[in-house]
């Protein structure tokens, strides 16, 4: 009996032991529950780069990437880049459902009415949420290239060893929680490093966000990011007047050729307080930041070459601006300094993307005077052929020169 009683309590043992691991015993006042997650992504397809005769065939995919249904509206709108944005086109798919994991298309042909470069912006609004991406292509003449024969080369005997590099890789930065108020402004800096040991290509930023808001974000595209260097994106967003108080995400996304990272982040939206210095000051360190990565990467490009003399123009306005709003904070007239702020976030914002423009389309800052060299050589070249010409002009014929010399000869 006392055996039995000693196996009961040692099985008894055991299964209350298992069942902290196992969960066998579940109280029935425990609720389990699955929470729902709304998102969204969109997919952008096109040519890079098209000629003027040529159209640019256009798609726009998104995606339900939630776990609940959503009631989702396309629209993409194509700009010309000409040292600001002009919409050019603006298209609208027709609004329809999608189920997790569904995916929906909307194709479209835009035909360029001149070269130059242009940005696309694919924007899609579900149930009170936005998400939007951006692309770019460039529209040029492409030349007629002849086909040349080449002999064939001797192979070397010495083979080098391939280097394997590791692929680019996307790191993003960015302050976890921003605080902002209603009826105004925040400007938020995003630094997106590349850590990897091979350059990234083709970047474009994605980003999430409540559907009242008005956000813009650039530059809108990154041509190039090489290993171990950072570029930082400017999200300007305006909080309505009316819109309601709370901590709300946003997601923020950089896709390359080869990879890609997300960030989530948030904004802390209050009531307007009375005294705005401590956010204004804020406003400032953030945009003297965003202002100092400017001109670090206005830098790189004039030491490879590029013009950068419009760019630095306006970013002396930038800077100009700033100073403005430090002496209003100063003074507290906040409003007015508010006002220089926002001029300021605009000015970096247009900077930003022409630097981004001007990788890939602008000539080499010395390119003037190699054309000024090449005019004054075929000028000399001209000069030189007239005098000749003319002296060659003043010669007597080859066989009146024989002949009077065969006449000299037989006198």
């Amino acid at each position: 009996m006392e055996k039995l009683i000693l196996i009961f309590i040692v099985l008894l043992s055991l299964i209350i032991l298992l069942s902290n691991y196992s969960g066998y015993f579940v109280s029935p006042t425990v609720n389990v529950s699955i929470e729902r997650k709304k998102g969204a992504e969109i997919l952008l397809n096109y040519q890079p780069l098209i000629d003027i005769t040529e159209r640019q065939n256009i798609t726009a995919e998104i995606m339900n990437t939630g776990s609940v249904e959503i009631y989702e509206e396309m629209m993409v709108r194509i700009y010309y880049y000409n040292r600001s944005l002009r919409p050019m086109a603006e298209y609208f798919d027709s609004p329809r459902r999608l189920l997790p994991g569904e995916r929906s298309p909307f194709f479209l042909v835009f035909v360029p009415n001149e070269i130059g470069t242009y940005f696309i912006q694919a924007r899609a609004t579900y149930d009170g949420k936005s998400t939007e991406t951006w692309g770019r292509f460039d529209v040029i003449v492409k030349p007629i290239i002849q086909p040349i024969i080449l002999s064939p080369e001797r192979v070397p005997t010495y083979v080098p060893t391939p280097v394997f590099l590791a692929p680019p890789k996307l790191s993003i930065y960015v302050k976890n929680v921003t605080d902002a108020y209603q009826d105004s402004f925040v400007s938020i800096p995003v630094t997106l490093v590349n850590e990897g040991e091979r350059d990234a290509y083709e970047i474009k930023p994605y980003l999430s966000y409540p559907k009242a808001l008005e956000i813009s974000i650039s530059p809108l595209y990154i041509k190039q990011l090489s290993a171990r260097e950072n570029v930082t994106f400017l999200i300007n967003i305006k909080i309505p007047k009316d819109f309601q108080v709370g901590l709300y995400q946003l997601v923020f996304e950089a896709s390359s050729n080869e990879t890609k990272a997300s960030k989530e982040f948030y904004i802390n939206v209050s009531a307007k307080p009375i005294d705005l210095s401590k956010d204004i000051y804020e406003k400032i360190l953030s945009i003297e930041y965003v202002l100092s990565q400017a001109r670090i990467r206005m830098n790189v490009l004039e030491l490879r070459g590029v013009d950068v003399s419009r760019i630095n123009s306006t970013l002396t306005l930038a800077d100009l601006h700033l100073k403005r709003a430090k002496d209003y904070l100063s003074n507290r007239q906040f409003n007015e300094s508010l006002l220089e702020l926002e001029k300021a976030s605009e000015k970096i914002s247009e900077a930003l993307i022409e630097m981004e423009v001007l990788m890939l389309v602008t000539p080499k800052a010395y390119l003037e005077y190699l054309v000024l060299v090449i005019i004054l050589l075929a000028i000399f070249a001209i000069i030189v052929f007239i005098i000749l010409y003319k002296k060659r002009k003043k010669k007597r014929p080859r066989l009146l020169r024989e002949l009077e010399a065969e006449t000299r000869e037989t006198e």
